[in-house]
């Protein structure tokens, strides 16, 4: 069984938010809270511990009070640039800790089911697999996944190669994707525009 203590959250943040007019989108409001905020607390009862991946103005997530971690190998790259950083900083920071598996949220889309992380874990185990993504609706969600610490060196080679998203390198691994019921109209809404933002105002009022 894989334990709620064994398990680590990055929050991506990373981006250049290019289509929301470089703004931070992760800061948007949604409901009069900022859209990380709305992550963090769906996710935070599903997880050990967790961190952000910020590469703009740092200084402005500081009152979140968790650890910021910075794109490590390709700055802005994408994605993986961010799983792959957080990945290196809980191999180095946490060695006395249990942490053994990161689960990915997008700090973009802040609805999702409370019980994800539990259904990749199961998928894991019942697997043997070393990442498991999620499916919902008929639309891949590679952001929303749990990998194993383990394939640090395989997400490293794969930056190295020029693959920046998650979801080319996912089926060159030990990988199952898992059909998450999207029981709620707001799930899975993606915020990378002012119409989708009012949207999700819309779905989730």
């Amino acid at each position: 069984m894989i334990l709620q203590s064994e398990i680590a959250a990055v929050v991506l943040a990373g981006g250049k938010s290019s289509r929301m007019g470089y703004q931070d989108k992760a800061l948007l409001t949604l409901h009069k809270k900022p859209l990380i905020e709305h992550v963090i607390e769906n996710a935070r009862n599903q997880v050990g511990s967790m961190v952000i991946s910020v590469n703009n103005c740092p200084q402005k997530y500081e009152y979140l009070q968790l650890p910021l971690i910075p794109d490590k190998l390709c700055n802005q790259a994408g994605p993986l640039s961010g799983i792959y950083s957080a990945m290196d900083w809980f191999h180095k920071e946490k060695k006395e800790s249990d942490i053994k598996y990161l689960a990915c949220f997008a700090a973009d889309v802040p609805y999702f089911p409370e019980n994800i992380i539990a259904l990749l874990s199961d998928s894991l185990e019942s697997t043997g697999c070393k990442v498991a993504y999620c499916i919902s609706g008929g639309q891949i969600q590679p952001l929303f996944s749990l990998w194993s610490l383990d394939l640090l060196d395989d997400i490293k080679a794969a930056l190295n190669r020029g693959v920046y998203g998650p979801k080319p390198l996912l089926p060159k691994l030990q990988s199952v994707m898992v059909d998450i019921p999207s029981s709620k109209p707001e799930y899975f809404l993606n915020i990378n525009s002012p119409d989708s933002l009012a949207e999700a105002e819309k779905r989730s009022a």
